[in-house]
């Protein structure tokens, strides 16, 4: 397999990689978006207990929707460097 042809296979393996950590993101934000709603709306009806449990939840996913949008950029980045270098092949 030729250089470009390798750099091609990888840039395509890891443009699957980018849509399907930027899903995951979209699909947590909706999830936070959601949960965040019906805490506020039913908090009187499930208690302060319930409803302390449930915001430490969403900053648990808080902090996995972060982790996985650091491994967007940093695919991004891979990305537009794969890219660069496949330009600049003959």
């Amino acid at each position: 397999m030729t250089a470009k042809a390798e750099l091609a296979r990888e840039l395509a393996d890891l443009e699957a990689e980018y849509r399907f950590w930027l899903v995951e993101a979209i699909s947590i934000e909706r999830g936070i978006e959601n949960l965040e709603e019906k805490v506020d709306r039913h908090e009187g009806e499930i208690g302060p207990e319930r409803t302390a449990e449930f915001r430490l939840r969403l900053t648990r996913t808080r902090e996995r929707h972060r982790v996985i949008e650091e491994k967007i950029r940093s695919v991004r980045w891979r990305l537009d460097d794969l890219r660069v270098r496949l330009n600049e092949l003959p």
